[in-house]
């Protein structure tokens, strides 16, 4: 069976790009553009199955499979050595470990699955992982490895003729998508790069090769235009934040086949076969694989904010020219050559298997730290700047676990307290377990969700769709442990305050309300759970946090690598921000006799907030301390943040070091 070469087909790879590359680059107007990806989907499940098709019975797999990797392999290894070089002038150690990392997974064809596993809260933010992208590869060639296999055995049952195939191929898609629709109802991330959950995508493509074409010019019209609006209206009305690829996926992938079925000319045809989007759609595949590392290593270098809308046009159209100059010397010529397959297959191998131990080799090296400054060694990753040792644990039978306890001894302490929140609470484990020393107070971490949340009032958090459930059923049981433990006689709460604010928070009962009163009523109505005549309950308001990751911006600054960027925050914003949840929190204080430490007071003096304490930069990202900084600098911020005020107890000479430390932190915040 020969087929003919489809323009339109091109055109539509071009479509599928763009809107990729107008989504990643932040254009406004295209929150749904990540669904080029699975409209590429489509067109390589048709094309794939195309060829397999007319091949027949005479399909060799080590043919097909020398194929593809002269196809794929080439440009991809290019990408993935130079974004290697480049990391070396451009990460931190632990972010180019990760690149290393992730380099060998992506050269084995695993890409997706290291994101899967390696993309996470604390993790780094993965729009600043440099091969990111190449998850959706990492599909299509698991999808290469079990595709042909199953034709040929479809083609070759007893009865022969097409319908065996078809059967196959429609049982894969409505598997596939029943698997879809029940991984985004729990567990978005693995739906999202999960093969089995989008094979349906490219088995609709393959399904398209049995269809008869359309044969009326007016049904062709009909159906091109169809496919048209269908795409134009999931780019627009698509948003990362809904649950992703369920049924939401249809409307792309639904337009993407309307596209591809065969037809007579037709005006969308015409306009997808037009020269602009032909050749574009011609080097789609370099394109899609440049543009990403482009925008992720400008990021990385102005410090991680996005380019300006003429730095973003300079980056796209260096994209496009490098993409071309990878598709005319790079993709072509390889292509182009005829190796006997068993050759191609070994060199394809070969070559992945290199690039595979260079970037392991970074993994093990832990990234060369010897390329960063030996005075700033400690920010050399994510993970070494959140590490702190726990220093003892303690067992609360009441809540099933043993947690992290910090300050004074517990069995000897006399005072007794648990810290109530999220990641913002833990961050200030170090500060408070200086306190907590020298005020004779015992602390535990009860690290979950925030305290304010779970009665009354939850947040909307479509990617763990059991969240609601989970933070009602933890505050249920601190509060019954609380109600049983007389013992514990201070209760503080932390959290990212005023990060809540700005995200899906809604009351139970479904009134409309400010989300920051929304919390100050989860919050109040907690403290009337809790409230106890001999225990203190305390509010630690949100640390102020500079919103970008400045902290590889302090570490190349002093290191002599490549930034543009600073070390300072935008402190009016920040006080501007942060203002109305401070205001509520500290109503709370004079309405139900808590009191509330306000750390803006303390950290951000006249009007500037320090990023630099005893010479110490104290942020590991942009919203987090760092929790491996000495403790006198631990001591110092909890005097900044009033954090003393949670346990007055202790001694003078205790604060007159605490003062001393103070002094001198802000010298050196002057000095920075």
């Amino acid at each position: 069976m020969k087929f003919d070469y489809r323009p339109d087909v091109d055109g539509l790879r071009a479509i599928a790009v763009i809107a990729v590359i107008l989504f990643h680059f932040g254009v406004p107007g295209f929150p749904g553009g990540f669904v080029g990806v699975d409209i590429f989907f489509v067109i390589s499940g048709y094309l794939i199955t195309r060829l397999l098709v007319a091949e027949g019975r005479e399909l060799s797999l080590v043919e097909f499979y020398g194929r593809r990797m002269r196809r794929i392999l080439p440009a991809m290894l290019v990408v993935i050595t130079l974004s290697l070089v480049a990391g070396w002038f451009l990460l931190l150690p632990g972010d180019y470990s990760s690149l290393g990392r992730s380099a060998a997974f992506s050269a084995a064809g695993l890409g997706n699955y290291y994101f899967l596993w390696n993309t996470g809260y604390f993790d780094r933010e993965a729009t600043l992982l440099p091969l990111l992208h190449l998850w959706s590869l990492g599909v299509e060639e698991q999808f290469y490895l079990v595709w042909p296999a199953l034709l040929m055995a479809a083609s070759r049952l007893p009865r022969g003729g097409q319908s065996p195939t078809i059967a196959a191929i429609c049982l894969v898609a409505v598997a596939s998508f029943s698997i879809a629709l029940h991984l985004v109802a729990v567990d978005t991330k693995q739906a999202f790069y999960g093969p089995f959950s989008r094979a349906w995508e490219l088995a609709l493509g393959g399904l398209m090769v049995f269809v008869p074409p359309v044969g009326r010019r007016i049904a062709s019209e009909a159906f091109g235009l169809l496919g048209l609006c269908l795409i134009a209206a999931s780019i627009v009305w698509l948003s990362p934040s809904q649950p992703f690829p369920g049924l939401s996926a249809l409307v792309p992938v639904i337009g993407a086949v309307s596209l591809i079925w065969p037809r007579s000319h037709s005006i969308p045809s015409d306009a997808l076969s037009s020269w602009p989007l032909r050749l574009t759609g011609k080097i789609s595949y370099s394109l899609y694989l440049w543009h990403w590392p482009i925008l992720v290593f400008f990021r990385h270098y102005t410090g991680g904010a996005m380019p300006t809308a003429v730095e973003a046009s300079a980056l796209i159209a260096a994209a496009w020219l490098i993409a071309y100059l990878s598709w005319r010397f790079v993709e072509e010529p390889i292509r182009r050559l005829r190796p006997p397959p068993l050759r191609a297959i070994v060199a394809g191998v070969t070559a992945a298997l290199v690039v595979g131990l260079g970037g392991n080799a970074v993994f093990e090296a832990d990234g060369f730290t010897s390329r960063v400054a030996q005075n700033v060694e400690a920010m050399r990753s994510l993970d070494v700047m959140w590490n702190w040792p726990c220093p003892q644990m303690i067992n609360i039978p009441e809540l099933g676990s043993a947690f992290c306890g910090f300050g004074a001894p517990w069995d000897k302490a006399a005072r007794h307290a648990v810290l109530w929140g999220d990641s913002h609470a833990e961050h200030l484990v170090p500060p408070l377990d200086e306190v907590g020393k020298a005020e004779d107070t015992a602390f535990f971490l009860y690290h979950a969700c925030p305290a304010a949340l779970g009665e009354g009032v939850h947040r909307d958090v479509p990617e763990l769709p059991n969240y609601q459930e989970s933070c009602t059923a933890s505050r249920k049981a601190v509060v019954s442990m609380l109600r049983q433990r007389t013992d514990i006689d201070l209760v503080v709460l932390s959290s990212a305050w005023t990060s809540l604010a700005y995200t899906h928070i809604v009351a139970d009962d479904g009134r409309q309300a400010d989300k920051v009163l929304l919390l100050r009523d989860g919050l109040r109505s907690l403290i009337e759970e809790i409230d106890n005549p001999d225990r203190r309950i305390g509010i630690i308001g949100q640390v102020p946090g500079p919103g970008l990751d400045l902290t590889s911006c302090a570490v190349m600054r002093e290191s002599g690598m490549l930034r543009r960027c600073s070390t300072e925050m935008d402190s009016e914003r920040i006080l501007r921000v942060w203002s109305p949840m401070v205001t509520a929190l500290g109503s709370l204080a004079e309405e139900e006799g808590v009191f509330f430490v306000d750390p803006l007071k303390g950290m951000c003096r006249n009007r500037h907030c320090a990023t630099y304490v005893n010479g110490e930069f104290i942020y590991r990202d942009g919203s987090h301390m760092r929790r491996n900084l000495k403790p006198e600098t631990f001591a110092a911020i909890a005097q900044m943040m009033g954090l003393y005020r949670a346990a007055p107890a202790g001694d003078e000479q205790t604060r007159v070091s605490a003062t001393n430390a103070l002094r001198a932190s802000t010298t050196n915040d002057i000095s920075n």
